[in-house]
């Protein structure tokens, strides 16, 4: 009997002591996840960081993935969303986008916030730095705004021809309008006319795409309202015949004739890091904002068929990913 109880003595010690290695993955973890209602985009940045953080050992049930849909239309009810989120004891808020931080600030300078965009956040005035952005935020940019000037080059490369391109941007947010101010600067250098057209929702949309007639290949610029048309966007301009680049291949951009950019998805996970550190006591607003390391330049050759586009060998070779 006293061998029996001093081996359970022994065996409780040990289970014990073993916990904190573990406690990670016991402990609950309450991410919120907000973002506008834009499918797949959503579902692809809730999966990648979904397998971010199972990669660094959190896994249901201790797991906890609130996510929350909401488009511009709703924004006057996102104070009351964030309270209700903080009632439900949520330890970071995850934001696909800037939009959201003022309404996440007035109701908390607590709360941590994690946010991934498009844009310069410095320069938008959203953080005090990269190295150390303050407060109770930080951040993963998916791109470099200076990017959409490359990728005007590109559509030059791909169409020498090219006299008229067409960029709609959302003129809301920071993001986009950083990005047309790139492709603005690099038009001329290029013998480029650039066709500016705003679109802040669809019925403007709608009239932006009509300036297709007058262009000769299509420029995305990242960010705002045109994000959750991409797919519709791509299906008008291929009809048209008309070469098309974007900032990343993603699930509504696979029709696109290129993209050149990171993966949306990937920064998402990449972006666990950043979570598990503020969960494992960090200040997010000490955590320096990180930037994608990565580019790709992605051929579709499906839809250089679609549009009668011979794409120049030299261009082509340069591919980091061909679609066949």
């Amino acid at each position: 009997m006293i061998k029996f109880i001093l081996f359970w003595l022994v065996a409780t010690f040990l289970m014990t002591t073993a916990l904190p290695a573990n406690a990670q993955q016991a402990r609950e973890a309450r991410i919120a996840v907000i973002g506008a209602p834009e499918e797949p985009r959503f579902s692809e940045l809730v999966g990648g960081l979904r397998k971010g953080l199972a990669e660094l050992g959190y896994a249901a049930p201790s797991l906890i993935v609130q996510e929350v849909k909401m488009a511009r239309a709703e924004e006057k009810n996102a104070r009351a969303v964030v309270e209700n989120l903080l009632r439900w004891k949520a330890q970071v808020l995850f934001l696909i986008g800037s939009r959201l931080l003022k309404p996440v600030r007035q109701v908390s300078t607590e709360v941590p916030v994690v946010f991934i965009t498009p844009g310069d956040p410095v320069d938008a005035g959203l953080v005090l730095s990269l190295a150390r952005p303050g407060g109770n935020t930080t951040a993963m940019t998916f791109e470099y705004p200076e990017l959409s000037g490359k990728r005007l080059e590109l559509i030059k490369e791909i169409l020498p021809k090219a006299r008229r391109v067409l960029a709609i941007f959302d003129p809301r947010d920071p993001s986009p309008r950083q990005g047309i101010a790139a492709a603005r600067q690099a038009a001329p250098g290029l013998g480029i006319t650039l066709i500016e057209r705003e679109a802040r929702g669809r019925e403007e949309l709608l009239q932006s795409l009509e300036a297709m007639a007058e262009a000769d290949a299509y420029l995305s610029i990242p960010g705002g309202f045109p994000t959750g048309y991409y797919d519709e966007i791509i299906r008008l301009i291929n009809s048209k015949r008309i070469a098309s680049i974007f900032h990343a291949r993603t699930g509504s951009t696979m029709g696109a004739l290129a993209s050149y950019g990171s993966s949306d998805a990937q920064i998402s996970h990449d972006a666990a890091r950043l979570v598990d550190k503020i969960l494992k006591g960090a200040n997010a607003g000490e955590i320096p904002i990180e930037r994608p390391t990565k580019l790709e330049f992605v051929f579709n050759l499906k839809t250089a068929k679609q549009i009668g586009l011979t794409i120049p060998p030299n261009v082509l070779v340069r591919a980091d990913k061909v679609i066949r």
